[in-house]
């Protein structure tokens, strides 16, 4: 997982120094959760349509990774995102839009708001 992650922050950097205007889902996505609590963080392959999802961190500090697709249509801002984002009992594929850095998305009465930015959890 380390050098998928790595790849991942190389990618980013090259595609950023190479003149081109920044991709909409370019760096992490971290999500929006209640109080001081950490949530998820999304980071979206711009090479591909691969994601890797930082879970929100246990009590002691640990968290998992979820491996995952996603689509983007650059002129509506519409994300679909295949991942099981809340674990294995939840739904698999997630719907939303990106809105400039805000990134919702819903599956059935389940929703999450992301922001652009943050860190993945220990890394």
């Amino acid at each position: 997982m380390q050098i998928r992650t790595l790849a991942l922050i190389v990618s980013s950097f090259l595609f950023a120094g190479c003149g081109h205007d920044h991709h909409p889902l370019e760096g992490g996505f971290s999500q929006q959760v209640a109080g001081d609590g950490e949530g998820m963080h999304v980071e979206f392959d711009l090479e591909s349509n691969k994601l890797l999802v930082h879970t929100a961190p246990d009590a002691d500090g640990h968290h998992d990774h979820v491996d995952g697709t996603y689509t983007f249509d650059a002129a509506t801002g519409a994300v679909t995102v295949n991942a099981l984002l809340m674990g294995g009992k939840k739904p698999g594929t997630w719907t939303g839009k990106l809105t400039g850095d805000d990134l919702e998305l819903s599956a059935g009465t389940d929703k999450l708001s992301f922001r652009r930015g943050g860190e993945a959890h220990g890394h």
